[in-house]
């Protein structure tokens, strides 16, 4: 976790020990029997978790409707925890909270084990969203003034409060993204990076529910937020082994936006110092560049033109019916605006031995935004930079998490790749000494 759990557990506490004092008073809790107290003494003296928790389910067994079965259940939970058996201390969390619902220790921890555990089954995820919802609702209770312990500075009790709100917003944003509700999980991830913007993994679950909205308006949030998570170094950071490949993801991301590299080093430094971008902040993208000179391109550039609105009309909200309906099997260009082949850029090609796909860039000659598959492996592979033209039969069409266009071509589309080294000639044997003698005889 991102922010003090120390601070958070003992704030729990304190406040528990409170209540339960309180509770005890009102409620006059009682053994039933001798046996019933020797049990519980014996628990409260093991050390051993193993024998603790036999104790504890022995109880919980001749037990079951003991004043005290609460109190046992907040044992059985952190007994589980002293063992570093996270799913059974999850489903003790849950007893917990069916005999407590506004325990804040079992919904604590229902909260935090949903995470880290990963468990996206519907039950889980109900469960996460359940115990998040009735964390935020206990929260003005159990912090309120009254409840403050005499040694609990007001800065802390207040700190301590909104960590606890936050992960509650945490657990609905990450229930949220994994169902799919990209805009719901994005609130509550901005709401965790406002309380604690040094949540780097907040910051990546955020720029990929953002991402994933593919609304135009939103993609330079959504960069601002991947480069946070991938260079932000402070407490709370990523580790270097996640940072590492996220940044050549970002960088990939980046050029396939705006065409280039060109700003990217100024959206890292301002990622850096704040978790949320300014208000102002815009990457323009390469279509947005290019439409603005769309007029100009028409006269200039049409087969650019072409690609350009056809890009357009793929990234609108339409875009899989437009493949679906105008370019899927189609000859592309056509001869559409006087356009016979598109002009691209080699970026790369794949496999990396026999390759039968290569990536071309149209709008730029670093965006990866075409894939040309052959039926056979090429016999000479082109280099990155390679200039070519092509025309073909578009195939499949991704937008996630990239836009590409596949199109299926043959050589004989495609111009401009390298042609294969001739074969080798096999050398001439020079005739031996023996031989020229006989030959000089």
């Amino acid at each position: 976790m991102q922010f003090s759990l120390k601070r958070v557990i003992a704030v729990i506490a304190l406040g528990s020990l409170a209540t339960l004092a309180v509770v005890a008073q009102d409620q006059k809790k009682q053994w039933k029997d001798r046996a019933e107290y020797d049990l519980f003494d014996s628990a409260n003296k093991e050390q051993n978790a193993n024998t603790k928790l036999q104790i504890l389910n022995n109880w919980k067994q001749k037990y079951p409707a003991s004043d005290f079965k609460v109190d046992r259940q907040e044992t059985i939970m952190t007994t589980y925890q002293a063992m570093g058996n996270a799913k059974e201390m999850l489903n003790a969390a849950k007893e917990l909270v069916s005999l407590d619902a506004k325990s804040v220790k079992g919904l604590y921890w229902i909260n935090l084990l949903t995470v880290s555990l990963q468990d996206k089954s519907p039950e889980a995820l109900d469960a996460g969203d359940s115990a998040a919802k009735g964390l935020l609702d206990a929260i003005p209770v159990f912090f309120d003034p009254a409840n403050k312990p005499a040694t609990t500075s007001d800065d802390v009790w207040k700190k301590s409060r909104t960590d606890m709100e936050t992960i509650g917003h945490r657990t609905l944003g990450w229930t949220a993204m994994q169902r799919g509700q990209n805009e719901a999980a994005e609130k509550e991830f901005l709401t965790v990076l406002q309380n604690n913007p040094n949540d780097a993994e907040a910051s990546l679950w955020a720029g990929t529910v953002i991402a994933k909205q593919r609304k135009l308006e939103k993609q330079s949030a959504a960069l601002f937020q991947i480069a946070r998570a991938a260079y932000f170094d402070g407490q709370g950071a990523l580790p270097p082994a996640t940072r590492t490949p996220l940044q050549a993801y970002l960088e990939k991301t980046y050029i396939n936006f705006h065409g280039s590299r060109d700003g990217l080093d100024q959206v890292v430094e301002a990622a850096k110092k704040s978790a949320l971008p300014p208000a102002d902040f815009k990457i323009e993208s390469k279509d947005e560049i290019l439409a603005k000179q769309e007029e100009e391109l028409k006269k200039t550039n049409p087969q650019l033109a072409l690609w350009v609105k056809i890009k357009q009309e793929l990234g609108g909200a339409n875009g899989q019916q437009y493949f679906e309906g105008t370019l899927k099997g189609a000859a592309i260009p056509g001869g559409a605006a006087g356009v016979q082949k598109f002009k691209a850029t080699v970026v790369s090609t794949a496999p990396e031995k026999k390759p039968t796909m290569v990536i071309v860039g149209i709008s730029s000659k670093d965006m990866s935004e075409v894939t040309l598959k052959f039926e056979k492996p090429l016999a000479a592979i082109p280099e990155k930079g390679t200039e070519i033209e092509f025309s073909g039969a578009p195939s499949a069409f991704a937008s996630d998490p990239q836009m590409m266009l596949t199109f299926d071509v043959s050589p004989e589309d495609v111009t401009g790749l390298p042609k294969p080294a001739p074969p080798k000639k096999a050398p001439v044997k020079k005739a031996t000494t023996a031989k020229k003698a006989a030959a000089n005889n």
